[in-house]
């Protein structure tokens, strides 16, 4: 039986990876939980799957993180942030499987992962509905054939959305995505679509892809979950039913297929739409692509800034027009030129932090 190891159980992506043990209890043993903050919700995951530890970040610090992965086979990281960076590196340092469902670890620290997977034996398995679909697209295929990665996006809750329904949008709003269920800060990100920018640094790291030869595709049903375009012209989609168990069952038993409970996909009837995202709309996927071709923390600030803003977006301290705008100022004004590491990740997400809500509070 595989060991498990998952930081961030109680979010949806955590629950979801808990149910997909539950359906292969045969082959999975939960070693270790770590929640954020929800004790109850995490008490009721431990009576359910008697894990050897479990804890909450809030109580007993990020140091937690690293205790959870100890005889942990598969390290699944579902936590938000970069609060889980040194436990990924250890995990892979020790030899382990990290299923990573958390895009900040590869956004702001990529270089530090590509370093350690290069000298260690550690593996690194993509969880992302859409990375898991390059991945599997890319797999039996030489990496020198591939033209072009298309990243689809659902457009989030705001793709129909005028500019000027825009300024006055709503988190409520936002918050109602049209496919997906997912959690607040993912959501919004979806709305803004800086997910799909981070997806683009993410894409680069797993696939050795420069960033100009990906792309994003706006598909509303969330079928094709992305596409892999190779120098014939051929291109390949992997597509299901929106359904994330089907991407992290896939991270669990990799390189095996099993049964799942998802539910089949039928094309009959259907519909499927694609078009190009309108970028003076969404202007955080561009935001992205810049600090990615900064380098060096660049894509780290940025990660920082985005946190602040989606945190006021949802309290209404600020408007959706503003993320993008504040980000951008951000990315203008903040310097630095330390190097990458776990603690200049740490301290720079947490000055970034400080900067942007001073920007916000009329500070500076």
């Amino acid at each position: 039986m595989k060991k498990i190891a998952i930081l961030g159980s109680t979010g949806s992506i955590g629950t979801q990876t808990l149910q997909v043990i539950k359906n292969n209890e045969n082959l999975f043993q939960v070693k270790s939980l770590v929640a954020y903050s929800d004790k109850k919700k995490l008490n009721k995951q431990a009576e359910g799957f008697h894990p050897l530890n479990y804890f909450t970040i809030k109580d007993d610090g990020a140091k937690c993180l690293t205790s959870a992965i100890k005889d942990a086979d598969i390290v699944v990281v579902a936590t938000r942030g970069i609060v889980a960076i040194d436990a990924v590196l250890q995990a892979i340092k020790d030899g382990r499987t990290v299923a990573l469902a958390n895009k900040e670890t590869l956004v702001c620290g990529g270089e530090l992962v590509k370093d350690y997977l290069s000298r260690y034996k550690g593996k690194l398995i993509t969880v992302d509905s859409e990375h898991s679909a390059i991945w599997q697209c890319i797999e039996g295929n030489k990496h020198s054939q591939i033209n072009k990665l298309i990243l689809t996006a659902s457009g989030g809750a705001f793709k129909n959305f005028t500019t000027e329904q825009l300024k006055t949008a709503k988190a409520k709003e936002a918050l109602k995505h049209p496919t997906w269920s997912m959690g607040q800060k993912i959501t919004i990100d979806s709305a803004t679509m800086m997910n799909k920018g981070l997806e683009i640094i993410e894409a680069s790291y797993l696939f050795d892809i420069p960033q100009e030869q990906i792309e994003v595709l706006i598909h509303p049903q969330s079928i094709v979950h992305s596409m892999v375009e190779f120098c014939d012209g051929a291109v390949m989609a992997q597509m299901s039913n929106p359904d994330m168990t089907l991407p992290i069952q896939y991270a669990l038993t990799y390189p095996d297929r099993l049964p799942s409970k998802a539910a089949p996909l039928s094309l009959a009837d259907k519909k499927l739409e694609f078009y190009l995202p309108d970028y003076n709309k969404f202007k955080c996927i561009n935001l992205c692509r810049q600090a990615f071709s900064r380098g060096g923390l660049y894509p780290a600030v940025l990660n920082a800034a985005n946190d602040v803003c989606v945190e006021k977006y949802l309290k209404n301290k600020i408007g959706f027009w503003d993320i993008a705008s504040i980000i951008e100022r951000v990315l203008n004004e903040y310097k630095t030129e330390s190097e990458i590491s776990a603690d200049s990740l740490l301290t720079t997400d947490k000055l970034v932090k400080i900067y942007t809500e001073n920007i916000i509070d009329g500070v500076i």
